[in-house]
């Protein structure tokens, strides 16, 4: 399938939240939900239309339900309820995982004086809370060992970022491609809105050229953890069956309890998280260690880019 053509009266947005996923941008699209001169879609936090993960270029399990926006008109009935705001905004993490397609695209449909905002976090804690998060979502068997040596065969095989937990953690390349195309860009980090969140929110409505307004920032969306009975996969319960169809596995190990689901949340969260309870267990040390030797050279990268040091995420 091919966009329709853009037509007068067609709603775009003057600022992407990109992400990094797992690094608060739930969080800050309810925050920026507040204010009133910012529009963000009441149908669901993500847009997802210009990554273009919605016309088939990427493997996604059948039972993941991930509405996307492949059509124009489809993106274009997310900003139905726009009532004059003067800023348009679409909080899309997979608009930095896709870089290469989602930033030309925005470019050429939204203008180059399109304002990006990227939030990231300790590519380590970053890449363990994206696989918690499957894992609390029946999206992956795997424990985070064998989750991260089944990840070259995920990429050659073109599966969603969703399960490509490390190689969605290195920041630079995404970063440089968004901010060749457009001169407007703010990155801050996850640990400025846990520290600041009040500031850090200011600091955005700032950049989006908006008056102050009165924003609550206290409470965190989207948090992680697991329910102790999805142990066992941490565990390595399943490690034996790598490499199986991920669709046969699912059916097989999930359907028979909880069945599918197409229910929708305005998070863009599926399949809706339950109120069970849950923590977040330790990772292994040695993994830590080996995931902070493999990320440091793209953590120098994003210390240059940012002109900051990021020594707190060494530690």
């Amino acid at each position: 399938m091919t966009d329709s053509s853009p037509t007068v009266g067609d709603i775009w947005p003057n600022f992407l939240v990109i992400g990094a996923p797992k690094a608060g941008t739930t969080s800050l699209y309810h925050y920026l939900s507040q204010h009133p001169d910012v529009f963000l879609s009441r149908v669901r936090k993500e847009g997802r239309f210009f990554s273009r993960v919605g016309q088939g270029e990427v493997y996604w399990p059948e039972f993941y339900h991930f509405d996307t926006a492949p059509e124009i008109s489809d993106y274009q009935a997310l900003m139905a309820d726009y009532s004059g705001q003067a800023r348009v905004g679409d909080v899309s993490p997979d608009y930095y995982a896709y870089a290469s397609l989602a930033a030309p695209r925005a470019r050429e449909l939204c203008g180059p004086d399109t304002r990006i905002i990227a939030l990231l976090r300790n590519p380590v804690d970053r890449t363990y809370s994206h696989y918690l998060q499957n894992v609390r979502r029946d999206a992956e068997f795997l424990s985070f060992e064998k989750a991260l040596e089944d990840q070259p065969r995920r990429i050659a095989e073109n599966w969603g970022f969703q399960w490509l937990y490390a190689h969605t953690s290195t920041y630079p390349e995404r970063l440089k491609i968004w901010q060749a195309h457009f001169p407007n860009m703010l990155v801050l980090l996850q640990d400025d809105l846990d520290a600041d969140g009040p500031g850090t929110v200011a600091q955005i409505v700032d950049f989006l050229d908006l008056p102050p307004h009165p924003i609550t920032v206290e409470a965190r969306y989207n948090t992680g953890g697991i329910p102790a009975a999805k142990k066992m996969i941490i565990d390595g319960h399943f490690d034996d069956r790598i490499g199986e169809d991920f669709d046969r596995l699912h059916a097989e190990l999930i359907a028979p309890v909880s069945g599918t689901t197409s229910a929708k949340t305005a998070d863009g969260v599926y399949p809706p998280l339950d109120n069970t309870p849950v923590s977040i267990p330790p990772m292994a040390s040695s993994m830590r260690a080996r995931l902070q030797t493999q990320f440091e050279p793209s953590i120098r990268e994003v210390e240059a880019l940012l002109g900051r040091s990021l020594d707190f995420w060494r530690k």
